[in-house]
């Protein structure tokens, strides 16, 4: 059997239109969703987030701090062997 897909959207950008007004719809509806379901005050919320995100930062710092010493390390032992040889 012969399976014929129309194309109900005969304006050029139609679909890209459909798309993008579902997408703000999401973001509305998740929003306000998330809004009603929070489990904290905002105030909290907010200090919550901050916590997190200086504690990731932190950690980011560190392991940077770290591979930068690592590869100090690496370029200084890869110096030492030419100088030996």
């Amino acid at each position: 059997m012969y399976y014929r897909k129309t194309n109900s959207g005969n304006q050029p950008g139609g679909q890209l239109v459909g798309f993008l007004a579902g997408c703000v719809a999401g973001i509305m509806i998740g929003g306000a969703l998330g809004m009603l379901m929070a489990p904290h005050r905002g105030d909290i919320t907010r200090r919550k987030i901050s916590k997190k995100a200086e504690a990731t930062k932190n950690q980011v710092v560190e392991k940077v701090e770290d591979l930068m010493v690592h590869r100090r390390q690496e370029e200084d032992h890869n110096g030492d062997e030419k100088a030996a040889n």
